[in-house]
């Protein structure tokens, strides 16, 4: 699921920004080049409803890493952006939004509450009751 999550984020961005910017999952390769977004899970719970039902919060960081000469008008920009565009990531409902500059690195964090089943209980009330 963690995976969705992360792939509907990077949609996300790349549809706000399609050109120039490149997105990384937790990890930033060596040699890369600004500007660019890390997303990074920075908590999760998750806990048993009934029946193999499970609800978990994940907790992300999206962080930007600008290229311009006035970094922190390029990240407050990008802030107000986030801020607004991220009301939902695909079928994800965004909560939580709060976003601060740090080191000349902007920080956007927010929180995703889903829902699941195990795959057995998914087949056995999906699949053989049809």
């Amino acid at each position: 699921m963690i995976n969705d999550v992360k792939s509907a984020i990077t949609d996300k961005l790349m549809g706000l920004y399609p050109v120039g910017f490149a997105v990384f999952d937790e990890v930033v390769p060596e040699a890369a080049a600004k500007p660019y977004f890390l997303i990074s899970v920075t908590n999760q719970t998750y806990s048993k409803r009934i029946s193999n039902k499970y609800s978990s919060v994940l907790s992300l960081d999206i962080t930007y890493h600008s290229d311009q000469a006035v970094v922190r008008l390029d990240a407050l920009s990008k802030q107000e952006t986030l801020l607004r565009a991220f009301d939902s990531i695909g079928t994800y409902h965004v909560k939580n939004k709060a976003a601060k500059i740090t080191d000349n690195v902007l920080h956007f964090t927010f929180d995703i509450q889903y829902y699941e089943m195990s795959q057995e209980e998914y087949y056995r009330e999906h699949i053989l009751i049809s």
